[in-house]
């Protein structure tokens, strides 16, 4: 018997330029378009891929996670989106479900697919340039200017933000807003300030790029991505 595919596309950091013809050609073929939706109606990822595919007659589930830390409620509400995308899955229509960037990095798919493979469905990962390598584009900046270069992902709020920052290598900092006005004062006392750059909804129309951190506000975008040297 026929089953739906769940694909975690990657639809890049916010160019719809960026995004790959692969994701373009899975997109078109996905009858059911899954998208993250913020807590007031914002769609990035959806925005994104409207300027690349037409969802004319697509379904488009919104994926609603709270930023709640009651363990429970994010359990169920994990649950509950697993139930809606099977039953398309379980009915042959394959499901998109949209991730900025890539769907390896910090990614609501990675966290959906082993639940809906375990009741018998593929899920399959289609890349998308992550959102740090888009940032280094609008810096110019080399990510690992020597072949031994390490090059460190932080999730902004990591509880050891300053062991972090004495790794060898380039760090980047992603969601950075999350903690930046104590990222920025330990970055002071660890003699890294002058070295770190920052770039707000890189590839979005409303992106900034940030030379100097004493020109980037305490509360900026959700979408902070800083590059320390």
């Amino acid at each position: 018997m026929s089953k739906g595919v769940l694909y975690g596309v990657g639809t890049g950091p916010g160019d719809p330029e960026l995004l790959t013809i692969k994701a373009v050609r899975t997109i078109e073929s996905c009858p059911v378009i899954a998208a993250p939706q913020t807590a007031d109606g914002v769609m990035v990822a959806l925005d994104i891929v409207r300027g690349a595919v037409d969802l004319t007659g697509k379904t488009v589930i919104p994926v609603r996670f709270s930023m709640t830390r009651d363990a429970e409620r994010r359990a169920a509400e994990h649950a509950s989106l697993v139930r809606e995308l099977v039953a398309h899955l379980d009915a042959v229509r394959d499901v998109a479900l949209l991730n900025l960037g890539d769907p390896s990095i910090y990614a609501t798919f990675q966290r959906i697919a082993p639940d809906v493979r375990a009741r018998g469905f593929e899920a399959r990962a289609i890349p998308g340039v992550p959102s740090f390598c888009a940032v280094a584009a609008a810096l110019e900046r080399d990510l690992t200017p020597e072949m031994s270069s390490p090059l460190h992902i932080v999730p902004g709020g990591y509880d050891d933000v300053r062991r972090a920052i004495g790794w060898p290598g380039t760090k980047v900092v992603m969601k950075a807003r999350r903690s930046l006005a104590d990222t920025k004062r330990i970055l002071r006392e660890e003699g890294a300030f002058d070295g770190a750059e920052l770039v707000e909804d890189c590839g979005l129309p409303s992106e900034r790029v940030y030379r100097s951190l004493d020109d980037v506000p305490d509360r900026g975008s959700y979408f902070s991505t800083m590059v320390v040297r």
